[in-house]
């Protein structure tokens, strides 16, 4: 999944991960300290963060 990372589209990252657009989306708003608003590029450092989050959330 971390193969590298470049800038990806929320639809790119969605499909990736197996999800829809929409549940991507309301994930992304309960990452504390993250802020993609309406842009539909992320960038290389959000993508660490969001892949992060979505790997060790089931070891918190």
């Amino acid at each position: 999944m971390n193969q590298s990372l470049q800038f990806k589209s929320k639809a790119e990252l969605a499909r990736e991960m197996g999800i829809s657009r929409e549940t991507l989306r309301k994930k992304l708003k309960d990452i504390d300290g993250l802020n993609t608003g309406r842009r539909q590029l992320l960038y290389p450092r959000e993508l660490k963060r969001i892949y992060e989050e979505f790997c060790f959330s089931d070891i918190r």
